[in-house]
């Protein structure tokens, strides 16, 4: 094993264009805007995003669920136990040790009520990302399948990120 390259004096003159860098700001900036959208609503993005994926995979396990959404599996299950007290989901009958959940009726008027505003943001960004839209959710499904599959390949104790 070679040895590590020491961490420069000054920083890089492309550190700025570092992917996790831009991916974040990227991301924590669409979460404050679409957290804003809903902030009427009550259920920030994340929430509406687990929900959303809970309604369209039923029989998901907590494990495909984390995967599919990329997210770490203790913080799946921080949020799954918000959605729990808030009384939007419960746990379903389920086989063997796999625990699986379902939308109850108050989070299907949680997200009846979400929907209205998460159309409103989704509008607004398109018209302002314009005829790029497509090209750049395609670069960024890309830019996730790419980054995953790095992941898997450099720390085998890694959640493959697979959609």
């Amino acid at each position: 094993m070679s040895d590590p390259l020491p961490w420069p004096d000054t920083l890089p003159a492309d550190m700025p264009s570092c992917y996790a860098r831009s991916a974040l700001m990227v991301s924590r900036s669409l979460v404050r805007a679409y957290n804003a959208a809903l902030r009427e609503v009550g259920l920030p993005i994340t929430q509406v995003s687990l929900l959303v994926a809970i309604r369209r995979h039923p029989t998901a396990t907590l494990t495909s669920l984390a995967e599919g959404l990329a997210l770490e599996r203790t913080t799946l299950l921080r949020n799954m136990r918000q959605l729990e007290t808030t009384g939007f989901v419960e746990p379903a009958p389920s086989r063997g040790r796999a625990r699986h959940y379902r939308v109850t009726e108050a989070g299907e008027a949680a997200l009846a009520r979400a929907y209205p505003a998460w159309v409103r943001m989704q509008r607004t960004l398109q018209e302002a990302l314009g005829p790029d839209g497509e090209t750049t959710l395609a670069a960024l499904r890309h830019l996730r399948q790419v980054a995953g599959a790095l992941a898997a390949a450099t720390d085998p104790s890694a959640d493959e990120d697979t959609p």
